[in-house]
């Protein structure tokens, strides 16, 4: 029952002390609800105008610059227009010719393969016609044909 008795006794130790400590802060708090703050901007007065005035200064300057750069810029032009539309064209002419060469160059291969088919079969006419007109030359072209054969089948 001590440890009760002792623990009550600290309890009530610290309320007291918990009860002195709230009235302390109830006469703190009517002292400063009763204190008048007042401001004296007398003294801050001149030094924002000042402020002020150095800021409409800068903003002017500002301004001025912008004004600048932005007719520099309105008037600057990396290229002039008449270069700029040449080499436009120039390209769309490059482009234009490369086409007409591609197309020029496929009519060419097959005009030169139809020649070159037109060709081995005026050959092969010849040598019939030619064969047909000389039956001697059929017969010793048709034995050197055979000799050529052997020969290619013992390498």
């Amino acid at each position: 029952m001590t440890k009760i008795e002792q623990l009550a006794a600290l309890l009530v130790a610290e309320l007291k002390e918990f009860e002195k400590g709230i009235s302390k802060l109830e006469s703190l708090e009517t002292k400063i609800s009763g204190t008048k703050v007042e401001l004296n901007l007398k003294e801050l007065k001149p030094l924002l105008e000042a402020h002020e005035q150095s800021l409409r200064l800068s903003k002017k300057q500002q301004d001025s610059y912008l004004d600048r750069l932005q007719t520099v810029v309105k008037n600057a032009s990396f290229y002039p227009k008449w270069a700029i539309i040449t080499f436009m064209g120039m390209i769309l002419l490059s482009c234009l010719i490369s086409f007409y060469a591609y197309t020029v160059k496929k009519n060419v291969e097959s005009i030169e393969k139809e020649a070159h088919q037109k060709g081995i079969n005026a050959y092969a006419n010849y040598m019939v016609d030619f064969f047909e007109a000389h039956p001697n030359s059929k017969k010793q072209f048709e034995i050197w044909q055979i000799k050529n054969k052997n020969k290619n089948k013992n390498k």
